[in-house]
């Protein structure tokens, strides 16, 4: 009987576990000291908790019960052998659970403490504000006390649960935040080397890399709690849903960047086609996560964050085959991160044993295959830039024959735009000849029928015929000096001198007199300066002309019956200004920007070549460095230059 009463009292504190003895300096496995409960339905108090059988934990690996709706409790039986002034803490390394209720209880009766943690709880209620869940445990007036944990979580239910006293919690946060401050600073410095090579290059594969980045980034921080501390806070909805809506928009624009960088439609259009479904996959899924609760969707999400680098080593696999060298910095990337990211989904699913550093596997191979993909887009444009360097090299070989070549296509186009826009001027000119000679020879084929009549009358004597021979000598006259006037013109000397603008402007107004009279168009000229400019004087004359021939065009097509241009030469504070003003009713505002460009004309094709305007902008700019505009005045329209004081000198010096 006594046998019987001994082994049942052994199994029944073996069923209970064994109690962890806490020595300052030493660590001691809390695995070994747990036991656990679990309560399917989730209401049971600590009172009926405290009835139940307890299971010890018999695993060697760090608790881990996988996905689960149900609560667990777990238990720990503490002797404290230290001095009485030494501090205890608590700390659970796995940011996310959603609630944990903890309970010290003296000789399993009396309550020292109850605290509420969680991502369910405000980050300002924890002892110490740490992404981790970290309490005090008041053990220094108590040698044998029971700490007693309800667990409630939507994620993977994990307790990796550790105890130090106070020197001993220091060390590890000073190393955990050693690790964080090196694991984001790599983050850090990838993208800000990424973003310096997108403005550097454009290349848009570095834009959707950095947004690779920042959506992993922000995944990582909800993992690990510190999207909490830093950023969201105490906000539930996001806790809630937005922790879960990044795994699927990483992994989106995972594929995104990769369907680009390694051009799948084009090497690997079989994968290519797995890659579209799986970014509309991840799009549902982000979409989804935002409406449904986070343990709905957190198997889907595991399940898909685990597929994803399966399928884009073998999209890197496919490429590398077409002899594509960023490819290979692709794929190990990946294939760290995948292997990272395996041992991580199967611990989740309590396939493989926890161990330490367990939880931050996949930050490391994270972070390599960030490293990996930097250097994969680094050795892209190396080869861009060679790629480059050797085409450079190749156009220099024959850089000088395709200079010569295209300046003499530009000397070329250059004499045929001139010899066009002088043929056009000269059509007009001899239009205006025209209409200087149509009197004379009307009045000289008058004098000739006269004289023909008088011969026949027979009173043709000696002093009619040479009244009629002095009319026909002074009309003769007339049509030379006419042709003298405008042979000058068309000269094509453009050597440049010294030229009186005012006696410029009064020759072009002589040479348009013909048409203007016609037209019955009043003109005025004032010139108000005495200093000369170093220009070509026909090409000058041309300008005025062409300036003059637009402002009589202007007032024929608006029917305006009391014309008028007005024509004045003065001086400014840049040089010499000339304006040629009309009172035809201005240009259109959607048109006056346009009047000077190249065939730009608002008449028909009889009537206007659209050269006029261009050209005279190109001698004044090219040919006398000087500037031209036109602008709306009140009633019309005024062309204005300016030639430079470097162009002008004074009648004076």
């Amino acid at each position: 009987m006594k046998k019987l009463f001994f082994l049942f009292f052994f199994f029944a504190f073996a069923l209970q576990g064994s109690a962890l003895t806490l020595q300052k300096g030493v660590s001691t496995p809390v695995e070994q000291s747990i036991s656990y409960f679990e309560d399917v339905q989730g209401t049971l108090t600590l009172e009926q908790v405290k009835r139940e059988p307890f299971t010890p934990y018999t695993k060697e690996r760090r608790v881990n019960f996988g996905f689960t709706q149900s609560v667990y409790w777990f238990k720990i039986n503490l002797l404290t052998s230290s001095s009485k002034d030494t501090h205890w803490w608590m700390k659970i390394d796995y940011p996310l659970l959603e609630s944990v209720d903890m309970y010290l209880l003296q000789s399993d009766t009396l309550l020292i403490k109850h605290q509420k943690m969680g991502t369910s709880q405000p980050f300002n209620s924890r002892d110490i504000g740490s992404h981790y869940f970290i309490s005090e445990l008041p053990l220094y007036n108590s040698s044998d006390s029971t700490l007693y944990l309800r667990v409630k979580t939507q994620s993977s239910m994990q307790l990796p649960i550790s105890i130090f006293c106070s020197e001993n919690l220091m060390q590890e946060l000073e190393q955990s935040n050693f690790f964080v401050g090196v694991y984001y600073g790599i983050f850090f410095i990838v993208l800000l080397y990424n973003a310096v090579l997108f403005i550097y290059t454009m290349d848009k594969n570095y834009l959707r890399y950095i947004l690779f980045l920042v959506s992993f980034i922000l995944w990582q921080l909800s993992f690990d709690g510190l999207g909490i501390k830093y950023i969201w806070g105490d906000n539930y909805w996001f806790i809630e849903h937005g922790s879960s809506a990044f795994i699927p928009f990483t992994a989106f624009c995972a594929l995104y960047f990769s369907r680009y960088f390694l051009n799948t439609p084009i090497y690997a259009p079989k994968v290519d086609k797995a890659i579209i479904i799986m970014m509309f996959l991840s799009i549902f899924m982000s979409i989804a996560s935002l409406f449904l609760h986070y343990a709905q969707m957190i198997p889907f999400n595991a399940a898909l964050a685990s597929i994803l680098p399966v399928v884009l080593l073998i999209a890197g696999l496919r490429v590398m085959r077409h002899e594509y060298r960023a490819a290979r910095f692709y794929v190990a990337g990946w294939s760290s991160f995948l292997i990272a990211t395996i041992i991580f989904a199967f611990n989740k699913f309590d396939l493989i044993p926890s161990f330490y550093g367990i939880n931050n596997v996949q930050q490391i191979g994270s972070a390599i295959e960030m490293i990996f993909l930097s250097l994969a887009l680094a050795d892209r444009v190396y080869l861009l830039q060679r790629e480059y360097i050797e085409k450079l090299n190749h156009l220099n070989d024959t850089l000088r024959d395709k200079v010569e070549s295209a300046l003499n296509e530009a000397r070329l186009k250059d004499r045929l735009f001139v010899q066009q826009s002088r043929l056009a001027a000269m059509g007009e000119m001899i239009e205006q000849i025209a209409h200087q000679w149509r009197q004379p020879l009307h009045t000289l084929a008058l004098i000739n029928q006269d004289m023909y009549v008088k011969q026949k009358l027979g009173k043709c004597d000696a002093k009619a015929f040479e009244e009629s021979h002095e009319r026909i000598d002074e009309h003769l006259q007339y049509l030379s000096k006419t042709i003298d006037d405008f042979r000058n013109f068309y000269k094509t000397d453009k050597s440049k001198s010294f030229e009186d603008l005012g006696e410029l402007a009064a020759e072009a107004l002589k040479l348009s007199d013909v048409f203007l009279k016609y037209a019955k168009i009043k003109t005025y000229l004032d010139v108000s300066t005495i200093l000369k400019v170093n220009i070509a004087k026909n090409e000058m004359i041309q300008v005025l002309m062409n300036l003059i021939k637009n402002a009589h065009d202007a007032i024929l097509e608006q029917r305006i019956t009391d014309g008028k241009i007005s024509i004045r030469v003065e001086e400014v504070e840049k040089g010499i200004k000339i304006s040629v003003e009309d009172n035809a009713g201005g240009i259109a505002p959607d048109i006056i920007e346009k009047v000077f460009d190249i065939y730009f004309t608002t008449k028909d094709h009889e009537h206007g070549s659209g050269l006029g305007l261009h050209m005279s902008k190109y001698i004044i700019e090219e040919s006398f460095r000087g500037q031209i505009w036109v602008e709306n005045i009140l009633g019309g329209a005024r062309f204005i230059i300016v030639l430079p004081f470097e162009e002008i000198q004074t009648l004076v010096s």
